[in-house]
Parts: structure tokens; C-alpha cells; sequence
């Protein structure tokens, strides 16, 4: 199929962005890599009568501010195998980007793309749960910053209002004891994953002091795990019961069946992940110890 007829337009400036988003409304759509929106148009499932095209915008950035790591919107995939920052201070965020679709993508999709499509299956919006990150929001007359906790209201369903953009995604910088993992299963490589759990970890001697987790698949937004996250506190990194864990998550959602997978395969599905998510993290901070 082909989209609906639109008009294109292409932005010189952030603020030029942000007066033609605020001029088209809700017919207005900004668009970099289009790895998301352009399928979606194809198959009508979006029908914007407007394109701002925002490559030529001076969004492309990872850098530390003050107390955050501040990715700008239009930062692309690719991008963070190689950034010493990523590697440094997020592992589950460099975990889950190894996930991500197949090389076309990765070199195009943006992190802005990717969070303001809130597709339930995608990495990067579990990963800015999973961080608490804040999503750095402009319009033409105001800026927000929007928790990823909040940001996500449903599948591809935001909390953006019309005229709105991402412009940035601010990821807290964690303290030296830290550590993480992210783990996906797809039925092939590149696919839309069926399940995913990211995990993180604050340990001092050999225990686990704070944990957080967050899950794809139980349902139409990532979700964090408050149940496990307080489980694991206390537990030693040598034998955190990761495997009770992943039960006690299992049996506290109800994820729905689909065209992919039962109810009851993702549920054993996501228990196995959790297990596995929180060994790699363990197993990463017995290294640093």
C-alpha cells in the first residue's frame, strides 16, 4: 500500500520545527529516520496531512549534563555501540541496542523516533523506564520534561499534546557500584521481540542494595517490577534466587494471547528471561567487586 497524500516540509531550525508542528497540530508529524512512522503510514494505520522533516536539526548528541547523560532526539541507533558513555554508565542500554531491528534501522531510527512511536515491543522505551529517565519535551512556547514512567500511556499512545516534540531523553547517572543487563527473545534476529526484562543493580559488599526491572510483553507499555525490585535487596550477587524471582514476577501479570504467542507461553517466557536477566547483572557485578 502506499500512504495518504501529505505535504512534506523541511525544518531549518528547532524553532522553525516547532512553529510548523504548532501550526499543522494534530495533522503534523515530525519524522528523521521514518523508521517507525513510514510503515505505518504505508499500511494507513497514520495519516498525517503534514512531514516536518527535523535531520538538519543540531539534536545528535550524547553528552554529560551535570548530573544526567543527555541523548539528543535525533541521535540514531548505531550510535551507541561505540560511545564510551554508554558502555560506562548504562550496560543494559547497550545490551537492549544490540536488539534493535537489523542494520538499516539501526544506522537511520533515532532515539526520539523510537520513544515517540512507544511501539510495546521496542527497546529504547523500556530502557528509559528502566533508567527513569525524563523525556525532554518542546512546543513552541513551552519545554517539559516528562517521566518515562509517565510518558507511556499505552501502545504507541504518549503523553505528547499537538505541536509537541522530543527533543532530548535524560538518563540520571548512576553511582559506581552499578551495573545492569537487558535480554530479548525474538522468533528471528531483528524481529519484534515477544518478551524482553532489563535489570539493574547497586551492590556493595556482595549483596545487592537496590534493584530496578523493567518488562516488555505483560502488556501495552513496559512495566517496571516493584515485587521483584524489592525481593532482590539483601539477596547475595553469588545466588540472588533469580530463578524464584522470575516465578513470583510470572505470576503477577496477565499478559494477553496474540498472533505471536499465548498468554501462557509469555508468561513462562518472561519468567525465563527474568531469571536469566538478573544472572548476567549478578554475574557483572561479581566482576566489579
Amino acid at each position: 500500500m502506499r500512504p495518504a497524500s501529505f505535504e512534506y516540509h523541511r525544518a531549518t531550525s528547532l524553532d522553525h520545527a516547532l512553529e510548523l508542528l504548532h501550526q499543522f497540530g494534530d495533522e503534523g508529524r515530525p519524522i528523521a529516520g521514518g523508521q517507525s512512522l513510514v510503515p505505518m503510514m504505508n499500511f494507513r494505520l497514520a495519516r498525517p496531512g503534514h512531514l516536518v522533516d527535523i535531520n538538519r536539526l543540531p539534536l545528535n548528541v550524547i553528552e554529560i549534563d551535570g548530573p544526567v547523560l543527555r541523548i539528543g532526539a535525533l541521535t540514531r541507533h548505531i550510535a551507541y555501540f561505540d560511545n564510551p558513555l554508554i558502555a560506562k554508565y548504562f550496560p543494559a542500554f547497550l545490551d537492549a541496542v544490540h536488539y534493535i531491528g537489523h542494520p538499516t534501522i539501526r544506522r537511520n531510527g533515532s532515539i526520539g523516533g523510537s520513544i515517540s512511536h512507544a511501539d510495546p515491543t521496542a527497546e529504547l522505551p523500556a530502557v528509559a523506564v528502566l533508567y527513569d529517565a525524563d523525556i525532554v519535551v518542546r512546543s513552541l512556547e513551552t519545554t517539559r520534561k516528562i517521566n518515562a514512567a509517565e510518558f507511556f500511556l499505552s501502545a504507541y499512545v504518549t503523553a505528547l499534546e499537538p505541536g509537541e516534540m522530543v527533543v532530548a531523553i535524560e538518563f540520571p547517572l548512576p553511582p559506581e557500584a552499578y551495573t545492569g543487563s537487558f535480554v530479548e527473545l525474538s522468533e528471528r534476529s531483528g524481529d519484534f521481540g515477544m518478551a524482553s526484562i532489563g535489570i539493574t543493580l547497586e551492590f556493595a559488599d556482595g549483596a545487592i542494595t537496590k534493584a530496578a526491572m523493567v518488562c516488555s510483553g505483560a502488556d501495552l507499555f513496559p512495566i517496571r517490577a516493584p515485587e521483584i525490585e524489592e525481593y532482590l535487596v539483601g539477596k547475595p550477587l553469588a545466588s540472588p534466587g533469580s530463578a524464584e524471582a522470575g516465578a513470583i514476577f510470572a505470576a503477577s501479570i496477565d499478559p494477553a494471547d496474540d498472533h505471536i504467542a499465548s498468554a501462557e507461553y509469555r508468561r513462562g517466557l518472561i519468567a525465563e528471561l527474568t531469571r536469566r536477566a538478573i544472572d548476567i547483572a549478578c554475574t557483572r557485578a561479581l566482576e566489579r567487586s
